[in-house]
């Protein structure tokens, strides 16, 4: 069910510059990280030229270079992506569909696309996708899945799959992730997830710079933020 699944899919050069800019956000704040989400236009991904040369923290450049590897359908407006960090014995979110979280009064909108870039192995992590499709009301439509494709995580392996699938990460044992376990962390997976959406979602920022904790006070509701 996967729209394609590549082993090996960017330069290591990219790969690695990427994974070093991530490193430099340090361990803190994990589940913050992963619901920070951030926008990169079309015209700075495919522009008459190729990518926009503004579009150059490495994580970015590698969001472009996905960008031409998932090769979203015309009217694609451009790319929502995030890092996911996560210990698999304690994942911060279960099975899900991508959405606009914040355009609610428009009911559920899902990207076009979705897709996963994977930067590390782990034990657990697999990201698994059902055939299920959102129905009325909330309820899965079929209510319970038919078919199930499994993403093992690899260094450098890329999946793209349809945005409005159910989904979601198994934890440290295979299983569907439930309350945390006592089972040790073990190694942290690292993700870049990459959503291709025909709008904007709703109240999503573009990232201009480098990550860094936000001085003064904190936000309520919100431990840190990322900025330029």
């Amino acid at each position: 069910m996967f729209v394609l699944r590549r082993d090996d899919a960017a330069p290591e050069a990219a790969v690695r510059r990427a994974r070093r800019a991530i490193d430099r956000l340090g361990k803190a704040y994990l589940g913050e990280s992963y619901f920070t989400t951030f926008w990169l236009p079309h015209e700075a991904l495919e522009g008459p030229r190729g990518p926009d040369p503004r579009s150059r923290h490495p994580v970015e450049e590698l969001v472009a270079l996905l960008w031409k590897i998932a090769k979203p359908p015309p009217g694609c407006a451009g790319a929502e992506w995030w890092i996911g960090r996560a210990y698999t014995n304690a994942l911060p979110i279960g099975f899900h569909f991508d959405q606009d979280v914040k355009g609610g009064r428009r009911g559920l909108q899902t990207p076009l696309l979705s897709s996963v870039f994977f930067f590390n192995r782990v034990r657990g992590g697999q990201l698994a996708l059902t055939d299920q499709l959102p129905g009325r009301g909330g309820v899965l439509r079929p209510k319970r899945p038919g078919a199930l494709s499994v993403a093992v995580p690899r260094r450098n392996r890329y999946v793209v799959f349809r945005g409005d699938r159910f989904h979601g990460v198994l934890d440290s044992e295979g299983r569907s992730p439930g309350p945390a376990s006592r089972t040790p962390a073990g190694r942290l997976r690292v993700t870049l997830v990459v959503n291709f959406w025909r709008r904007r979602p709703t109240a999503v920022p573009l990232f201009t710079g480098s990550f860094r904790r936000t001085p003064g006070r904190r936000r309520r509701g919100h431990r840190h933020e990322l900025r330029a």
